[in-house]
């Protein structure tokens, strides 16, 4: 009876200390989001730091659209 419940105690502790080591208090947000609205619904695009120097800001302001030849 006592191997028995020091195997178990000894299993506990395992999962005890797995448990803890294997725990993240902080991560790193490596991707950004912007969301657009349209008439289906709000679409989320998630895109990574690096490519935030290519983003062009709007004003929000409809654009006229060319047709090419």
């Amino acid at each position: 009876m006592n191997i028995s419940r020091l195997v178990f105690s000894l299993l506990v502790a395992i999962l005890i200390l797995l448990v803890t080591v294997g725990c993240v208090s902080s991560k790193e947000i490596v991707y950004k989001r912007i969301s657009f609205a349209d008439t289906n619904g709000v679409t989320t695009v998630y895109y990574p730091k690096s490519l935030e120097k290519h983003i062009v800001v709007d004003n929000g302001i409809a654009k006229p659209m060319m047709v090419k030849p």
